[in-house]
């Protein structure tokens, strides 16, 4: 590894500049267009609209019955503590001969059905509203009452498969770099995306669905890391807005989809076949110099920043990079300090020459380092280990709350389209108030402020009646919504900035992997409902307390540079008071921060030997 950090080569190219922009401008397509599709186009795909129980006779009565009539007759009423909640969706009233019933009413249908009528599973399948959808996987396969479980199986086994692929992507990113796991995980996701619309059945939508699953949210994580790693500090946080906030279009662009293309096979295809012109980026996406600065590629790292410089009409010498690593090197004490930090293995070293009639210092070779893991981290670093312990934490009480109240959206009186619309649009809002706070308040006090009354505003829910007005649930649920959204927001930032480069994919993908066991156990708590109807919120909504009380502990990351090295990792913010406030501080000077740096000693005056 080169001793030189990518945030000195920045101020000469441009910290934000034209090719930033437009790198980043395309990179918010695959990573929110695709990934939000994917995620989420199941609400739609296996949607279960409004359904009862089939009455052949009842269905076709002459003269015919209106909806009210014929579902009070068919099937018997569902309620709640004594609270009407409409008619059930899998029982039926046990009739053999309707028309015997309306003979013996005098040729009339009798307004209420008779309170002796035994009630049964329903037998002759189901009659759906095609008000909204011509025909989903549910309604097209009846995956309803006993077979309800195949859908939150599906649902469940997708998650399974982003459990695993977060941490194995995380690790292919960090090992062999941004740009070869981006293009794999966008081959694995379109081409199994298009497969998925000729699924012969649901076992196979299932299995297809869950290796699918293997992209997300990875395929949302990499190039998020890979613009991170190229912009400069003040720009990180603007980074992370963006691609939130396109994230929220593109699950508003999902709902207007879903409402054009009204069938699961043609809403299938349509958020799959485009993406196929994605693979026109592989002559366009460089991969990271961070990273390639890290792992002591030095040409490529050059070759990348050559360009940025030649995008952002930046002059820079034609070996710069290699000159800014020469320097650095030479700076370095020749006397190894002592630290309370345990040192990186290296696996080889760069070697300087240094020429002693001109005075300057040449690259001779470039080895590798040894790659570390997070195994590395959690062991021998406790700051590093303490900082990635609780920002997982933060995430899984963030994928609790938030999907617990995406549950809300369904179910808002609304069509679920735009019950949808509206759950993804309250986002746009609660991205722009966290931009503003995050660059003033710091990281730390905005994540404490969103998870706290996010959490609060999802416990208030209890104290809502089952026949008082929805609108007041509805509120209470988008403003924890718009809360959690924001807290979203600023985890995917902070978990980045927490954790140095060399473990940075693989912290990211771990702590996602852990956040996304909260998407597993949701519906179990949901399903406490059953025992108690204030049970799940409370326990969302103190999960979510919980998160915002450890946020405190987090040090601030505001005007920071990104730490490189777990052992930078481990000085970062190590010193940090759990009720201050974010500083700016003034710029180090590179001689000062060279003079930290270790060197190895060597047997003559000639060849000096830079641990990577």
């Amino acid at each position: 590894m080169s001793t030189l950090d990518f945030d000195e080569v920045l101020p000469h190219v441009g910290e934000i500049g034209i090719y930033q922009i437009t790198l980043f401008s395309m990179l918010c397509i695959p990573a929110c267009l695709p990934a939000a599709f994917l995620a989420f186009s199941q609400v739609f795909l296996s949607a279960e609209p409004s359904h009862w129980c089939a009455h052949p006779e009842l269905d076709m009565a002459d003269p015919p019955l209106n909806i009210t009539h014929r579902l009070r007759l068919g099937s018997p009423p569902k309620s709640q503590d004594a609270i009407n909640l409409g008619f059930d969706s899998c029982l039926m009233y046990n009739v053999e001969n309707w028309t015997e019933i309306y003979m013996s009413n005098g040729n009339n249908w009798p307004d209420q059905p008779d309170p002796k009528w035994e009630t049964v599973p329903c037998r002759h399948g189901w009659v759906f509203d095609k008000s909204e959808y011509d025909n989903t996987l549910v309604t097209e396969l009846e995956l309803v009452c006993d077979k309800q479980w195949l859908v939150s199986t599906s649902t469940s086994m997708f998650y399974v498969g982003s459990l695993i692929g977060n941490v194995m992507f995380g690790a292919v990113a960090d090992k062999y770099g941004r740009r070869p796991c981006f293009f794999i995980m966008l081959t694995i996701e379109v081409i199994l995306s298009i497969a998925m619309a000729f699924s012969p059945n649901y076992i196979a939508y299932t299995v297809i669905r869950t290796i699918n699953g293997l992209t997300f949210p990875a395929l949302f994580q990499i190039p998020f890391i890979l613009c991170l790693e190229i912009l400069g500090p003040a720009y990180r946080t603007m980074a992370g807005m963006t691609l939130c906030l396109v994230f929220a279009v593109a699950l508003m662009i999902l709902a207007g989809l879903a409402y054009i293309f009204n069938t699961w096979f043609n809403l299938a295809l349509v958020i799959s076949v485009p993406f196929l012109s994605l693979f026109t980026y592989w002559w366009v996406v460089p991969e990271s110099p961070r990273w390639l600065l890290s792992t002591g590629k030095i040409d490529e790292a050059e070759a990348v920043v050559q360009k940025i410089a030649r995008w952002n009409k930046k002059d820079i010498p034609a070996n710069f990079v290699h000159q800014l690593a020469a320097q650095a090197a030479k700076k370095v004490p020749r006397s190894r300090r002592q630290s309370s930090v345990a040192p990186e293995k290296q696996e080889t070293k760069v070697i300087f020459e240094e020429d002693g009639n001109a005075g300057s210092t040449n690259v001779v070779s470039v080895g590798k380092q040894q790659q570390k893991s997070m195994i590395d981290a959690v062991r021998g670093y406790p700051v590093v280990r303490r900082n990635f312990l609780l920002i997982t934490f933060n995430w899984l009480a963030n994928a609790l709350v938030y999907n617990g109240l995406s549950y809300y959206s369904a179910n808002l009186d609304v069509s679920s389209h735009l019950g949808f619309f509206i759950s993804a649009a309250v986002e746009v809002p609660s991205y722009f108030l966290s931009w503003l706070l995050m660059d003033r308040l710091g990281r730390r006090w905005v994540l404490f402020e969103t998870m706290l009354i996010g959490g609060l505003s999802c416990i208030s829910c209890i104290f809502v009646p089952l026949d008082a007005d929805p609108w007041w649930t509805v509120s209470l649920a988008m403003v924890g919504k718009f809360q959690i959204a924001a807290s979203f927001a600023v985890i995917y930032v902070y978990a980045g900035e927490l954790m140095p480069t060399v473990v940075r994919s693989q912290a990211m993908g771990i702590s996602s992997f852990v956040a996304g066991i909260g998407l597993l156990i949701f519906p179990y708590i949901n399903s406490l409902g059953y025992i108690s109807r204030i049970l799940p919120l409370v326990i969302m909504g103190s999960t979510s307390c919980a998160g915002g009380v450890a946020a405190l502990f987090l040090p601030e990351t505001l005007w920071t540079h990104l730490p490189n090295t777990l052992e930078e990792g481990e000085l970062f913010g190590s010193d940090f008071k759990i009720f201050s406030c974010p500083q700016r501080k003034p710029a180090v000077d590179p001689q000062d921060e060279c003079e930290q740096m270790e060197l190895m000693p060597t047997q003559d005056n000639k060849l000096l030997a830079v641990n990577m």
